[in-house]
């Protein structure tokens, strides 16, 4: 393990479920468990027998002022055995945290514009999370792609900094990327972050309208 590595055990708190399969879990915050928001992190189970994988990188839903740690994940009805523990874990209960890594990190120098697909909405929660306490005086807009209206955290967002705009449909979703693509070019940072598909679309689409790779960041998630 790497020098800036750390390793914490979360005690969990509370397990909240939105629509049909995405899974909100709130951890207790240990003391000194302090990342940049947008950051991720490896979890293991604690004193359990796991078939398969027994680990899963998870995205930090919560900001570094808040008082538990967050993440949320979409559990299918058939997941794997890892995701399945997850789903029964009861209050009290340990998992294992290793991080922090990435740099899917806020760019204050610049205007934002979030876009996420399905629960790739989670790094972005934290970073959005992270505006209410600083003092960021760019533009922030939200762009939630999630094509069965299920938009985890959306009463947040509508009570945040942040300009949201919520599509369910793939023209929907490039309508709204080409608009503000169009308006902000290089003077902001796109953060994309969904499945390998989602990110490589959009990634793509902002290219052709003249953004530069520099001034895009993504999380691609995967092991749905």
């Amino acid at each position: 393990m790497s020098e800036e590595m750390k390793e914490y055990k979360l005690s969990l708190q509370n397990i909240s479920q939105v629509g049909e399969d995405y899974y909100i879990f709130d951890f207790d915050k240990p003391e000194g468990f302090t990342f940049k928001e947008g950051q991720y992190g490896v979890f293991k189970h604690v004193d359990k027998e796991v078939e398969g994988k027994a680990f899963r990188a998870f995205s930090i839903a919560s900001s570094n002022h808040e008082e538990s740690v967050r993440i949320a994940t979409k559990i299918i009805e058939e997941p794997s055995d890892f995701k399945r523990i997850m789903r029964n874990l009861k209050k009290g209960e340990l998992m294992s945290f290793t991080g922090f890594m990435g740099n899917f990190t806020l760019e204050q120098t610049h205007h934002s514009i979030f876009i996420a697909g399905g629960i790739g909405i989670t790094p972005i929660r934290g970073i959005i999370a992270s505006l209410q306490s600083m003092n960021y005086e760019m533009d922030a807009n939200l762009i939630y792609s999630e094509p069965r209206k299920i938009y985890p955290f959306k009463d947040e967002f509508d009570e945040s900094k942040v300009n949201s705009y919520y599509a369910y449909t793939i023209d929907n979703t490039k309508m709204l990327i080409e608009k503000f693509a169009k308006k902000f070019v290089n003077t902001g940072y796109y953060y994309i972050a969904g499945s390998n598909n989602f990110v490589n679309a959009v990634k793509e689409q902002l290219q052709s309208l003249g953004v530069n790779v520099e001034n895009i960041k993504f999380d691609r998630f995967t092991g749905y």
